[in-house]
């Protein structure tokens, strides 16, 4: 039962491109027209494109033409030579240092205050509960397993941000709402909900894609009117664009058919000159909110309004009931720490079985010819129970601020190399897995040691 809300202060970032200095000082700028300094903020959301690139061997694994290929500020985070202002949530786009996001690919903290919400993931922050999917769609790798691995082959750097059914599935699982997702790419047809004439008649490729139901995700518009966030963030198309969806049906097909789009338009879009079902997942949706608002922006441009790349604003998030174990503030402050999702850690701990990876030697696949067996509902219950009892009721939701300088840090003086870095085991993975007692499916044949990571206590989070 909802019995108030509370008032949170957040900064939204479309695609980052690695200028996480511009990004901070522009959080700044904007605030302090707010009258608010950067510390106020809770939290600052990146829509992808974060490229977390620790060294220049990094930079190989990126899906950029070599002329085009920049270092970017965020080593300089991950050396500890900066340090984030606000704790930053992020999720992966088409072009980022995917070697580093792989090692993380359940979350967890890509340098002191900057976290990573994996390839799918919801976290929670006090009252508010934020889920992510990062990638974007392509329908041929869709139903595919994680498959690429260090050194990674020419077409593996392209494939390895490419959505997986898998990994949605697990965000369509969840059996209540969320109050801010966040998707690289926009959702299919969420351009229909706004001002589609202007934005058709800006980018006429963007009409010429939607045309051949190619613009956007389909993945996350199903996410979408599952989960009814308040709030939906994207970013890859760089063009700032705001919508406002009505949930005026149970399946979107028919909240979209419904729109009083014109006829011209109508015309030529494939959703409506057939009645053809594009989601049989069958799942009522878990939200119950009715509206949702969606903001897509831009890349930081030289020039353009700081406002079309980066926008700082209020949202209020319902207090409820069940919100207890996560209310917990950092020490001397008004901020909420980070903490686990329970019924998404119950998710995960379900679907590990049906996890298909590529392991350093060869592809993991469960014996029914690779589908992988989905956990039925009694199962996650059964998971979610473990997960009450042995990590709810024993204080473990907090997301542990220990972070690891794992992989070796920038050095000027290096000469550049076309050589691929070795996978590095991410401890913070490790301990994840160990969390919830499954087998860590990412881990290098190898066993490594547990140390060498240190506690980021400074300012929080």
């Amino acid at each position: 039962m909802t019995t108030s809300s509370a008032r949170l202060k957040i900064a939204v970032v479309g695609c980052g491109h690695g200028k996480l200095d511009t990004i901070y000082a522009t959080a700044e700028a904007q605030c302090r027209q707010k009258g608010w300094s950067i510390a106020d903020l809770d939290l600052l959301l990146i829509c992808g494109d974060f490229q977390a690139v620790r060294n220049a061997q990094d930079l190989n694994c990126m899906s950029v033409p070599r002329k085009y290929r920049e270092l970017g500020d965020f080593h300089k985070y991950y050396s500890g030579a900066a340090v984030a202002p606000v704790l930053t949530l992020v999720i992966g786009g088409n072009h980022e240092a995917s070697n580093y996001l792989f090692e993380l690919y359940h979350g967890g903290w890509l340098a002191p205050k900057i976290y990573y919400l994996g390839a799918a993931g919801v976290v929670r922050y006090g009252p508010l509960r934020v889920a992510g999917l990062s990638g974007i769609y392509q329908r041929k790798d869709y139903r595919g397993p994680h498959h690429e691995r260090l050194p990674y082959e020419r077409d593996d750097i392209k494939s390895v941000y490419h959505v997986r059914e898998y990994d949605v599935e697990k965000l369509l699982r969840l059996e209540s709402g969320v109050d801010i997702a966040m998707s690289h790419d926009w959702p299919s047809w969420v351009e229909l909900f706004g001002d589609y004439k202007s934005l058709f008649a800006s980018h006429p490729h963007f009409l010429e894609s939607a045309s051949k139901d190619g613009l956007g995700s389909f993945p996350a518009t199903e996410l979408l009117n599952h989960l009814r966030p308040a709030h939906w963030f994207s970013a890859h198309m760089h063009h700032r664009f705001t919508a406002t969806i009505q949930h005026t049906a149970e399946r979107i097909e028919d909240t979209v058919r419904a729109l009083p789009v014109m006829a011209s338009t109508r015309g030529k879009l494939p959703v409506f000159k057939s009645h053809r079902k594009y989601f049989v997942s069958g799942t009522k949706p878990a939200g119950a909110r009715q509206t949702t608002k969606f903001l897509a922006l831009d890349k930081f441009k030289e020039g353009r309004p700081t406002t079309n790349f980066l926008n700082v604003l209020e949202i209020d998030v319902p207090l409820r009931a069940e919100d207890g174990p996560y209310s917990v503030k950092q020490a001397g402050s008004d901020k909420f720490q980070l903490c686990y999702d329970e019924e998404w850690l119950a998710i995960t701990r379900a679907y590990n079985d049906a996890l298909r990876v590529q392991d350093t030697e060869t592809l993991v696949v469960p014996p029914d010819k690779g589908k992988g067996k989905r956990p039925s509902a009694g199962s996650v219950a059964r998971h979610r129970e473990w997960v009450r009892c042995n990590i709810v009721e024993k204080g473990l939701l907090e997301v542990p601020r220990r972070f690891a300088v794992h992989a070796p840090v920038h050095d000027s003086a290096t000469e550049e190399t076309a050589e691929m870095p070795p996978e590095y085991p991410n401890v913070q993975t490790a301990r994840f897995a160990a969390l919830l007692k499954m087998e860590n499916r990412f881990a290098p044949s190898s066993k490594t040691s547990d140390g060498g990571d240190s506690l980021f206590e400074t300012g929080g989070q």
